[in-house]
C-alpha cells in the first residue's frame, strides 16, 4: 500500500503508529544496507562511532547511501496535516531526488537505521511543559548496545543539536521499540 491515511485521536496515538512504523522497518534489508553502508568505515563495535556516523548521514549527508549525499533537508508538513514517510520509503525518495522530511519522518529513519545495527531504540515527544501539545519528535537510543546505561538523543532538525542534544526541559513521552 503506497498510501495510507490513519486517523489518531491524539499525539501518544500518532506517536505509537510511528513507532509501529519504525518497528517494521528496522528488519528491511534497505534499511539494513543503509545502516550498514553508513557504518562500514568504522571499526566492529564502536557503538559510539555508529550513532555519530548515523547523526552525520541524515543531517549532513553521506556518500555511502544513494540520495543522501547531502543528508535529509528539513521541510514542514502542509498546515494541519502531518505526514508520516516510513524509513524505507523514506531512503527511496531520497534515491529519486525527493529527500526533504520534518521531525517525524527524520526521527523515524534515524531510529530505524541504528535498530538496524542493534540499539534499543525509541521515538520521543515533547513538550515545553505539561498539559502542552507535543510540538517535536527526535529519537532516542539506548547506549552502549549490550549493556545500555544512558539514553542518547539523536534530534537532527535542529541547526545547532548534536550527537546527544535535546531540547530544554519540558514534558517527553517515550515510545520504546520492541
Amino acid at each position: 500500500m503506497p498510501f495510507a491515511i490513519a486517523n489518531v485521536k491524539n499525539q501518544k496515538q500518532a506517536l505509537e503508529q510511528m513507532a509501529k512504523m519504525v518497528e517494521r522497518a528496522i528488519p528491511d534489508p534497505k534499511i539494513v544496507a543503509a545502516a550498514r553502508a553508513i557504518t562500514a568505515h568504522l571499526d566492529a563495535r564502536d557503538d559510539e562511532g555508529e550513532l555519530q556516523a548515523i547523526f552525520d548521514a541524515v543531517k549532513h549527508g553521506t556518500n555511502a547511501v544513494p540520495g543522501l549525499k547531502r543528508g535529509v533537508r528539513y521541510v514542514a508538513d502542509p498546515r494541519d496535516t502531518d505526514y508520516y514517510t516510513a524509513p524505507g520509503k523514506l531512503l527511496e525518495l531520497c534515491r529519486d531526488g525527493s529527500c526533504g522530511e520534518d521531525c517525524d519522518g527524520q526521527a523515524m529513519l534515524v531510529t530505524a537505521l541504528a535498530g538496524a545495527l542493534g540499539f534499543p531504540v525509541g521515538l520521543r515527544a515533547y513538550a515545553p511543559h505539561r498539559g502542552a501539545e507535543f510540538e517535536h519528535v527526535y529519537a532516542v537510543v539506548s547506549y552502549p548496545k549490550n549493556s545500555p546505561t544512558e539514553v542518547v538523543g539523536l534530534d537532527t532538525t535542529v541547526p545547532e543539536s548534536t550527537v546527544g542534544w535535546e531540547p530544554p526541559r519540558g514534558h517527553v513521552l517515550t515510545a520504546w521499540i520492541h
